[in-house]
């Protein structure tokens, strides 16, 4: 008999995470009866609501952005530090085995197993107001992030005025036009349709965004043995494509951005070192707090 599985996620049919969880359930249908839930939002549950669905069993399989997971595990925080990677290679280097196995082992001890990391996109900022070209163009104005008060804090310290937001209600905030900047990765600027409310973008590749890709530790416990690792081989396969998506998708989104005219620019070599330059005191205070996370670093 088929095992039946509940798979959670916060975006909707055009989303490349919603795609790569349609391959998920191709690879996986002849073992499982399957269930998805595509967006939690559109019945009026914060995207966060995922952890807890997925800790408690509602559902078995989810994901979601990796700072959403900080009140649970604070030293996922260091894939929001500003900056940290200048490349896709460099990121993508720090989630290999000693990394995962590291995070995997903390979510553990909160009912839940790490599948993989997604690719969430390169964050950048736009705005209804200006282009982002130097960090006085920064000041005052309300920008949305994330709710992970670390977000809140760099955002602060670059001058903005945050205002943070779940992504049900930065869905509402951009239709009603409360917020004059946000920032986040080219699918969501496309795919929530900011371009039509701010026409402004800074391609300020402030992080490199990671979603959790995680399933109901007592779920998968009492799986077979076979289906174990079914899953996990399937895991890590869903993992490479929906990378490859992720970094597919950039190059097509740039030119749909283009194509409404959006003025868009990419940030400075003298303003990217000022942004830099703000923002490191939150390296230096994540490393003091965790000193044993350097070891995990191991950039090019």
């Amino acid at each position: 008999m088929k095992q039946n599985i509940i798979i959670g996620g916060y975006q909707g049919p055009t989303s490349l995470h919603t795609k790569s969880i349609e391959y998920f359930i191709s690879e996986i249908s002849n073992n499982f009866v399957i269930d998805f839930v595509m967006d939690v939002t559109n019945y009026g549950d914060k995207a966060s609501s995922l952890i807890e669905k997925t800790q408690y069993e509602e559902m078995h399989v989810s994901y979601l952005l990796s700072s959403y997971f900080e009140k649970i595990l604070p030293e996922i925080k260091i894939l929001d530090l500003p900056y940290l990677f200048n490349n896709r290679n460099e990121a993508y280097n720090l989630l290999k085995s000693d990394f995962f196995d590291y995070i995997d082992s903390k979510l553990k001890d909160k009912n839940l197993k790490l599948l993989g990391f997604w690719d969430n996109g390169i964050r950048h900022i736009s705005s209804k107001i200006k282009l982002i070209k130097t960090l006085s163009d920064c000041q005052g104005q309300v920008i949305r992030t994330t709710p992970s008060p670390l977000h809140i804090e760099i955002f602060k310290k670059l001058g903005f005025a945050p205002k943070p937001l779940d992504v049900r209600d930065f869905k509402i905030a951009i239709e009603n036009n409360d917020i004059e900047a946000q920032e986040n990765p080219l699918t969501n600027y496309w795919n929530f349709e900011v371009y039509k409310k701010q026409e402004f973008l800074t391609l300020t590749s402030h992080m490199f965004g990671f979603c959790l890709f995680v399933i109901n530790i007592d779920y998968f416990d009492k799986l077979t043995n076979f289906n174990k690792k079914f899953l996990i081989k399937k895991s890590k396969e869903v993992t490479d494509y929906q990378r490859k998506l992720a970094i597919d998708e950039d190059d097509i989104l740039i030119k749909k951005i283009k194509s409404k005219n959006i003025k868009i620019q990419t940030i400075d070599e003298r303003s990217l070192k000022d942004f830099k330059s703000v923002t490191n005191v939150f390296h230096e205070s994540y490393f003091q707090t965790y000193p044993h996370m350097k070891e995990y670093i191991k950039t090019e």
